[in-house]
């Protein structure tokens, strides 16, 4: 992060079993997050690949920075409701962008619960996209 040039910050670790939970807390860490959460999910990819290459038990990285994870959760669960009221109104599939598999998750979960649309995956990653679609049943053929 210092190289990235990150200058007042705080790394908090938490611990809980086979994860690790590391929140970073200072001023404008904005960049660290990136587009879409990209600069800090690479960042959380690599410190991942450092604390388990050795051999040994697999310990699952979660860096965090301004509640972003938790914002951006709300953020695709919101989207996945808005989608599939448009799917029911329009009776059309509709194709999300790619997506990372935690994104997708996410999609998937929020609207699993949802009778009238259903979710699947499509594509190659890194460019795997949700796509939602209309349930077909007797009072909507």
């Amino acid at each position: 992060l210092k190289a990235m040039g990150a200058q007042d910050f705080t790394a908090e670790a938490n611990r809980d079993g086979e994860n690790l939970n590391i929140t970073l807390k200072g001023d404008d860490l904005g960049f660290v997050i990136g587009r879409r959460g990209e600069t800090i999910d690479a960042i959380q990819y690599l410190a991942s690949l450092a604390v388990n290459r050795l051999d040994g038990d697999y310990m699952r990285i979660t860096i965090d920075s301004g509640n972003f994870r938790e914002k951006r959760e709300k953020t695709l669960e919101s989207l996945a409701r808005r989608l599939a009221r448009n799917v029911v109104k329009s009776g059309r599939s509709m194709t999300l962008e790619p997506m990372n598999p935690y994104e997708r998750r996410i999609i998937h979960s929020a609207l699993q619960s949802d009778p009238a649309v259903s979710t699947h995956s499509e594509g190659e990653e890194p460019y795997r996209r949700v796509v939602v679609t209309l349930v077909r049943n007797r009072n909507n053929r």
